[in-house]
């Protein structure tokens, strides 16, 4: 029986995309991967059957080049690796389902909706769901003599994991910032600080097409080496932030995860949905929802939470989903990969320019 080609988008070493791929490649034999990326240094190109350098997301010769991989190569679902491609590619989801296609991901209004913090913590405010308060760039100064230090201050668009985000602990830190910072982003927001590091979770969410929560998982973080952002301390208390590496201990928390799947239905979520949260005050705290896979979904493959078998599966075979059993009470650690591959084989890559 022919395997089912499949192609995954942005699979360099720190992506979502090699995420992906990771958990592909523990499905054995039963897909045929194809990777893309527009750098010929991205880790995951050297790690499948075919690969393809193609321009970048923004350049309008993408999409071109997406689908004449997708003729080529008889693709049969496309899983996006990167945040700038899952929108780009939500975009023009009816031409690759016409080229025979599917597009495994949320719609577009979900998708963009989440891509906005300010929108999003209005959103969630306005649905009943708990999240840090949260001020515009031109109301900093009242909203830190409400919500006190320290204070969060992160791009209302493009800081998934967590770039642009810092931590400040007084006035004339922030306006020292705001006046001399280089490369500050321009829709700064800034969000009140809530609980502690011990507090939090990343959690994922798969819904079936219907728009039911098909099951989930949590992972309690530790934020400790690659996992640990900006640290601060004031007094005796140390305030920390996490970074796109997801680190912990893979638990079951029926709080938490049934509060996650309440939002992702509500949001109108079909596929992927990643949350991170913390439970503060035995109230459970959204503060970033993505809706795409996760950096954690090869840490959750490798648990039995193989979230793009699965919705490869339901989304292209049809098949009925249920909740899966994955295994819990573990801890998960990371460190960094490298790969060494000959200079001719990263020089033949073919390149697709649409």
């Amino acid at each position: 029986m022919p395997r089912l080609s499949v192609m995954v988008t942005g699979v360099g070493g720190r992506s979502v995309g090699h995420q992906v791929l990771h958990a592909l490649q523990k499905c054995g034999d039963k897909y045929h991967i194809v990777a893309t990326d527009a750098d010929r240094f991205s880790f995951g190109l050297y790690t499948v059957d075919d690969r393809y350098l193609v321009p970048p997301a923004s350049r309008p010769e993408y999409i071109p080049a997406i689908l004449r991989i997708i003729e080529k190569e008889h693709i049969r679902a496309l899983l996006p690796g990167t945040e700038l491609e899952v929108r780009i590619l939500a975009g023009r989801q009816r031409e690759i389902e016409a080229a025979g296609c599917v597009l495994i991901t949320n719609p577009l209004p979900v998708i963009e909706l989440c891509s906005d913090k300010w929108n999003l913590f209005r959103w969630l405010v306005s649905n009943d769901f708990h999240t840090p308060r949260t001020a515009r760039l031109h109301e900093w100064r009242p909203f830190v003599r409400e919500v006190g230090f320290p204070v969060i201050c992160k791009p209302a668009t493009g800081s998934g994991g967590s770039r642009n985000v810092s931590l400040f602990t007084s006035e004339l830190e922030i306006g020292d910032y705001l006046e001399h910072g280089e490369r500050r982003p321009a829709d700064l927001l800034f969000q009140e600080y809530v609980g502690s590091g011990e507090d939090e979770y990343t959690v994922g969410v798969l819904v079936a097409n219907s728009g039911e929560p098909i099951d989930s998982i949590a992972l309690h973080r530790k934020l400790t080496g690659l996992s640990l952002g900006h640290k601060r301390t004031v007094g005796e208390r140390n305030y920390l932030l996490s970074t796109g590496y997801s680190q912990g201990f893979l638990i079951r928390h029926p709080q938490v995860q049934s509060e996650c799947e309440r939002l992702a239905q509500r949001l109108g979520a079909r596929g992927p949905l990643n949350i991170q949260c913390r439970l503060v005050g035995g109230e459970v705290f959204v503060f970033e929802v993505h809706p795409r896979f996760s950096g954690t979904t090869s840490i959750r493959a490798d648990a039995g939470f193989n979230e793009p078998d699965e919705l490869i599966e339901h989304f292209v075979l049809g098949k009925k989903l249920a909740r899966l059993p994955y295994r819990t009470n573990l801890v998960a650690i990371r460190a960094l990969q490298h790969i060494l591959a000959p200079i001719s084989e990263l020089e033949s890559i073919p390149e697709v320019d649409g």
